[in-house]
């Protein structure tokens, strides 16, 4: 069933339209259906690329079994004679994995979705964009864990492509943004980039490196690290329940300077939202340095082939990437430790301000503890 690369597709694009039914039933807009339909045409042109690409390479090799494409691409690759056949499979592969990543939502393309999420809470705003992105990792870890072994589909260089331009387009709109929920999700993205960085190198490795390579596939090698980005996942959902917590409909919670003094207000809650904050930053034996750490290290041990007899040197492209990663996270913990220094040293905005939600408050300390015990467990592990 999971084999099939059809199946995989369109799994991926039904699961994604029921979580965004899921997201809409929770707003309050006058014309839902028109919502509704102005989400799906905005997201018809990554669907396309994505089943275009699928169409292309199941065209191209005469079946949708993924160990029958595994097997063909092989045999393309060791034939020299049939080497001008490999253009559409790599085409293919190329189409299937940009329209994935960009289908789910890393790359900040979908307008529309700015205008929908402002409606929304902010539980559900995250948690449907987390939903979006955890399925496309899963898809397109599945999709590589199959093909990254052909030596002529350069899977490595594509993802790499693509961290790339997930981290500086995040990064970059950081800077300028003004909005918390807006903030949330591009955090989330972040670490999405951060993600493909590290699959990307662990492609690299497993193609160039095979002899070294101890984890008997891709799948069981990237499980290392799926543990601290869910962990920094939930660092964001904790944040957003505790947004929650504090907004209602008449005093929505929507900028930083509505949680300026926080601490000073509600000491449980600002301290809660410290640590998360501190997670996010990426304090050394958290999960997101750990991440961050791990990806870095990954990168920098990737060397560029050389002629016999001289010393492989580093990597320029993942050298590159490495210095994007280091930047782009510095930005994170820019924005992440202007919005502490609000909470701590700012004259609160409010004194005795309402928890309108208090089930959203106890979700929050629950990630919290969660993320304590977890970290706690990990640094003593390492």
């Amino acid at each position: 069933m999971f084999n099939n690369l059809f199946f995989l597709a369109i799994s991926f694009e039904l699961s994604l339209y029921l979580i965004t039914l899921f997201a809409l039933s929770r707003i309050q807009v006058e014309s839902r259906e028109e919502t509704v339909l102005l989400r799906f045409k905005s997201s018809l042109p990554m669907s396309a690329i994505l089943f275009s690409g699928v169409i292309l390479l199941s065209a191209s090799i005469g079946s949708t079994n993924l160990s029958v494409i595994h097997e063909s691409l092989q045999r393309m690759g060791q034939e020299s004679d049939l080497s001008l056949n490999l253009s559409a499979p790599a085409l293919g592969i190329f189409l299937i994995m940009t329209g994935a990543a960009f289908r789910m939502g890393t790359v900040p393309t979908n307008f529309c979705v700015r205008f929908i999420q402002k409606e929304m809470p902010y539980w559900v705003s995250i948690l449907s964009a987390l939903a979006f992105i955890c399925l496309g990792l899963i898809f397109l870890v599945l999709f590589v864990n199959k093909i990254t072994v052909i030596s002529f589909v350069d899977a490595e260089q594509i993802l790499s492509l693509l961290a790339l331009i997930v981290l500086t387009t995040t990064a970059g709109l950081l800077l300028i943004e003004k909005e918390l929920k807006a903030i949330l999700v591009l955090f989330m993205m972040q670490f999405t980039g951060v993600f493909l960085a590290q699959l990307s190198s662990t492609c690299w490795k497993w193609r160039h490196d095979s002899s070294e390579f101890e984890a008997s596939s891709i799948l069981d090698a990237i499980k290392e690290f799926f543990p601290e980005l869910l962990l920094s996942y939930l660092a964001i959902l904790g944040l957003a329940c505790l947004l929650d917590s504090l907004s209602d409909r008449q005093s929505e919670v929507n900028y930083p300077n509505q949680i300026q003094g926080l601490i000073g207000d509600q000491r449980f809650l600002g301290s809660a939202a410290i640590f998360l904050l501190a997670i996010l930053i990426g304090f050394p034996g958290l999960s997101v340095f750990r991440m961050r750490w791990q990806t870095l290290i990954s990168l920098f041990e990737i060397h560029q082939e050389s002629p016999v007899g001289m010393i492989p040197t580093v990597h320029l492209g993942y050298l590159g990437l490495g210095t994007v990663i280091v930047i782009s996270s510095m930005i994170v913990s820019f924005v992440c430790a202007k919005l502490m220094i609000q909470i701590c040293f700012v004259k609160p905005l409010a004194r005795y301000r309402q928890i309108a939600h208090k089930g959203m408050a106890l979700i929050c300390f629950c990630s919290v503890i969660s993320l304590l015990i977890l970290n706690l467990r990990m640094i003593v592990k390492f």
